[in-house]
């Protein structure tokens, strides 16, 4: 029997890509510079607990595959995105890129085509909550068939997701499902 972990995501600006520093622009304008610095601490509060809680596992991490939310499968070029938005500020890739570097194993997880649909949706004016509801269900099936495919039975898998998604009611029995104790933030 295989195992996944499911591990909750705060997503921050330096994910958001070019629309982050806007994000962050209007979030000051409306709320003030002192309650961003106390957003960040939060979030980086956040990340230190969820690492805190991986490492309390004590997983061997060559049995560990690591699965994204929004890391699209890109033929090889993964590796490169999450060492890119590492370097941009993500804890949460910085995570990665620490598991990664103690010998888990990243894996491609989103549909390529999936997220640029999620990203039009998002862009237009038009989007309704059935469009938004079936666009996230899609992307939760492609999700779960990529960890079907890619987690042995022997294996554990961390999935960094966000808490819209509804992944595990589409996973095979095989894998065992347990949610990340995040402890003390």
């Amino acid at each position: 029997m295989a195992r996944l972990i499911y591990i909750p995501v705060v997503h921050s600006t330096a994910e958001m890509g070019s629309s982050g520093p806007a994000y962050k622009a209007a979030f000051v304008a409306r709320y003030g510079q002192s309650k961003w610095a106390e957003r960040s601490a939060e979030f980086d509060a956040i990340w230190r607990a969820i690492a805190d809680a991986i490492a309390a596992l004590n997983l061997d991490l060559k049995r560990v595959k690591l699965f994204q939310d929004s890391l699209p499968v890109c033929c090889g070029r993964e590796t490169a995105l999450v060492q890119d938005l590492a370097g941009r500020g993500s804890r949460n890739h910085q995570l990665l890129k620490s598991l990664m570097r103690n010998g888990a194993k990243l894996v491609g997880t989103e549909s390529p085509a999936l997220l640029l649909d999620e990203y039009k949706l998002l862009q237009t004016g038009e989007r309704t909550e059935a469009q938004a509801a079936a666009l996230l269900e899609a992307r939760d099936r492609f999700i779960a068939a990529q960890i079907d495919a890619a987690l042995g039975d022997d294996e554990d898998g961390l999935l960094f997701i966000g808490a819209l998604h509804k992944v595990a009611k589409f996973l095979p029995e095989r894998i065992k499902v347990e949610y990340l104790t995040v402890r003390g933030q």
